[in-house]
């Protein structure tokens, strides 16, 4: 079984390599001792944002308005050692830090966790880059909000198959 644990992480961050509608989603945390580079689904990423923001409302705080892209760029080699199934946000009050729990398997079935711990500045500073690089996908349908090509066209479920959707 592989188990990480980052108790302060001096990267953290997630990202993606390719273009819309063919991109892989990563996530990166790195202190002095180790590297973890995981591999995510888009929806996964949305969601650790939204988490992220659920937890910093409930202690009074919003995500960061401002976000400095570079310092949450992934870092290369960009190589996933496993895959995210499960992804889990903490608070611990005490502290003041935020817990996010990954667990997942490597590509030999193998189980695999992690346990990162960071702290509210970088939540919020965290929470609107996943926001952020979520967005930056395919152009989303008006009637049915699934994603368009580049060029906006797209048969949309809402017109029953009768057609492309007019811009």
């Amino acid at each position: 079984m592989s188990d990480t644990e980052l108790t302060a992480p001096h990267h953290l961050t997630v990202g993606y390599v390719g273009r819309p509608g063919e991109r892989t989603f990563y996530l990166q945390a790195e202190d002095a001792q180790a590297r973890l580079s995981v591999q995510l689904e888009k929806g996964q990423v949305d969601g650790i944002g939204d988490l992220l923001t659920q937890l910093l409302a409930r202690i009074g705080e919003s995500p960061a308005t401002e976000v400095d892209r570079g310092s949450f760029e992934l870092r290369v080699p960009v190589d996933a050692q496993w895959r995210v199934r499960e992804v889990g946000v903490g608070i611990d009050d005490a502290e003041a830090h935020l817990l996010l729990e990954l667990a997942g398997v490597t590509e030999t079935g193998e189980p695999a966790s992690a346990r990162i711990w960071f702290d509210r500045g970088h939540a919020r500073r965290l929470a609107t880059h996943a926001s952020r690089i979520v967005a930056e996908g395919r152009p989303r349908c008006r009637l049915c909000d699934r994603p368009t090509a580049a060029d906006g066209d797209h048969v949309c479920p809402s017109t029953n198959g009768h057609g492309p959707l007019g811009r």
